[in-house]
């Protein structure tokens, strides 16, 4: 009868919200066949494809870099005891995806900082600054494993794109650290190779928008789809692609620049690189696919969805 007797507690515990992780705890603390049931590996395989995400056990508050560094804030939807935050003086929540936080943070006598943690394992990586001497940043931190469905990354390898505008030249620069190595790739940088950039730049100019040009990096939270994240530029609501497995940078048109105002980037259903936005408080969501061969042709690749 106990074989019986464990399935039918299983399939009963099987059952507890996902968004409550407490109770899993307290359930493991009746006796010890229901802590054997919930501490078996088939048990937590089952539970994650029967609820199909994780839970959400947080959310971590960030106000953008030119409004200053906020204070260490998580407003936790659990009742799972949750501390992010090292010893700093000052910290900067830059993302959360597949499971993984991404901080930067000051230590006195150590400088700036980036921070893996896991807030399930509680495991925390320190990573190197990434050799650019940022003005403005963003970065973006997730699971490099093709096929992985990121409801159990815990341990696994794990990438951090870091795009930033450098405060010496004023050019955009990317690199992305592998886990698996422990280094960061060769900078890259987005210059007048780039004819999307060079055509960026005359336009801000063009419009009068100021005297001299500097790209400014918006310090929003990215994409990432496939090997491609992307992220946007201050003016003319330009997209910076930068393709981590060739470590390459690239400039997106977006569709109809300057027009629209609170532009934001997401990912589509079907995977496409989604561009919601608002104009004179209507919202539009724009849809756009790279080709087969990595390449789109300009503003003919985007497609309006209508709302």
């Amino acid at each position: 009868m106990a074989p019986l007797i464990d399935d039918v507690t299983a399939e009963i515990l099987l059952r507890l919200p996902p968004d409550e992780p407490e109770h899993l705890f307290r359930a493991a603390l009746v006796c010890k066949p229901w802590l054997r049931v919930l501490c078996d590996p088939g048990f937590r395989r089952r539970y994650r494809t029967f609820h199909g995400t994780p839970p959400l056990l947080g959310l971590l508050h960030r106000l953008q870099v030119i409004q200053g560094d906020p204070a260490p804030r998580l407003a936790p939807t659990t009742s799972a005891p949750l501390s992010p935050y090292p010893n700093c003086d000052r910290s900067r929540a830059l993302d959360c995806r597949h499971g993984r936080l991404l901080l930067h943070v000051w230590v006195r006598g150590r400088g700036w900082h980036l921070i893996v943690w896991d807030p399930v394992t509680g495991d925390q990586q320190s990573l190197p600054e990434p050799g650019i001497p940022w003005l403005i940043y963003t970065a973006a931190v997730f699971c490099p494993v093709a096929g992985c469905d990121h409801l159990d990354c815990h341990g696994g390898p794990f990438r951090v794109v870091f795009v930033a505008t450098d405060d010496y030249d004023e050019l955009v620069k990317a690199a992305v650290y592998s886990s698996e190595t422990a280094a960061w790739s060769t900078p890259v940088t987005l210059d007048d190779g780039c004819e999307s950039y060079v055509r960026h730049r005359q336009d801000v100019l063009a419009a009068g928008v100021s005297f001299y040009y500097i790209p400014y990096v918006e310090p929003r939270r990215g994409v990432v789809i496939g090997d491609e994240t992307y992220f946007t530029l201050r003016e003319g609501n330009a997209i910076i692609k930068y393709d981590w497995a060739k470590n390459c940078i690239s400039m997106v048109d977006p569709p109809n620049p300057n027009v629209y105002e609170d532009v934001a980037l997401m990912v589509m259903e079907d995977s496409s690189l989604g561009f919601p936005c608002l104009e004179n408080s209507i919202l539009y969501l724009f849809s756009r696919k790279e080709m087969q061969n990595g390449c789109a042709s300009g503003s003919s690749s985007w497609r309006q969805l209508y709302l």
